[in-house]
């Protein structure tokens, strides 16, 4: 397989595909956003679909539709609003297997979960598939009317569902033709050998797009090379970057204090990592003239 060149994008945006649930899809994106953000580059995120449950305390403080975005937006110092989110699957709890589905931050009915953290379309009634398909098309194109850089994250695992019906990995990127970085984390189980096996799950217009992985949480450690060497034969797709650990703060309380540390900690191992000089970006916003 042979990996779309960089050079061959225009710096709109960045797409961020997970190998699985749990690979720091978020994470990274929060990096990149308050990263960006402090440089002066005016950007958003943007998430065809979410599925969140109550298990952060800062999503107590605002409405479910918000909650898949939250800290996305927060990075980048602006409002949640229904666009930068458009389908969002409010789960009771960690693990339950349906949840509150929300479209255009309206509640529109329940919604059955797929594997972890990745909405169905296929198991969704007709007109309400067509809804959520209209919404996050819908949404995407009012962020790219506004010409700021865009990072759109996919959601759980990519490859984990029928393309036609995977919205968020499949579909959406399709449409919006940005680059794709995948994510994988490989202090976890099973990552890395999804992550060798994900670009042939991968619809030929989605793979075309690929432009390299991210080593997630194992930055700075002595087998970044010899990992790297092994998914570059196993992908034919080069290394980005590899991120360190950021875990949470100790007394983690959702704060805005807190998010603020933890959003400056992952924007500086961000771009520390060097992701940010790999991927294509819009130069800084001129200064304003004085007087």
């Amino acid at each position: 397989m042979t990996a779309t060149s960089l050079a061959d994008h225009a710096p709109h945006g960045l797409t961020v595909l997970g190998s699985a649930a749990g690979a720091g899809k978020t994470g990274v994106s929060i990096g990149v956003m308050d990263s960006l953000r402090r440089q002066g580059i005016a950007c958003e995120p943007f998430k065809a679909v979410a599925v969140v449950a109550p298990d952060d305390p800062a999503y107590s403080s605002v409405e479910p539709w918000q909650r898949g975005v939250l800290h996305n937006c927060g990075a980048a110092n602006i409002p949640v609003r229904w666009w930068n989110n458009p389908v969002v699957v409010d789960l009771p709890g960690p693990g339950a297997s349906e949840g509150d589905l929300y479209v255009r931050g309206e509640h529109v009915g329940t919604a059955v979960v797929a594997g972890e953290d990745c909405l169905d379309a296929g198991r969704l009634p007709d007109p309400l598939r067509r809804v959520c398909e209209q919404a996050v098309i819908e949404g995407y194109e009012r962020l790219l009317a506004t010409r700021r850089w865009l990072l759109v994250e996919g959601a759980g695992g990519a490859g984990e569902l029928e393309p036609a019906d995977d919205i968020a990995n499949q579909v959406l990127p399709a449409h919006a033709g940005l680059p794709v970085a995948l994510i994988t984390n490989p202090r976890r189980s099973g990552h890395l050998a999804a992550l060798a096996g994900l670009p042939s799950l991968l619809t030929p217009a989605v793979r075309a797009l690929l432009v390299g992985f991210v080593l997630n949480q194992v930055g700075g450690t002595p087998y970044v090379p010899s990992l790297a060497d092994r998914l570059t034969r196993a992908t034919g797709l080069p290394m980005l970057a590899a991120i360190p650990d950021s875990p949470l703060p100790k007394r983690y309380d959702g704060s805005a204090e807190m998010l603020v540390g933890l959003y400056e900690r992952r924007g500086r191992f961000v771009k520390e990592s060097g992701l940010l000089e790999r991927i294509p970006l819009p130069r800084p916003a001129a200064p304003e003239p004085v007087g």
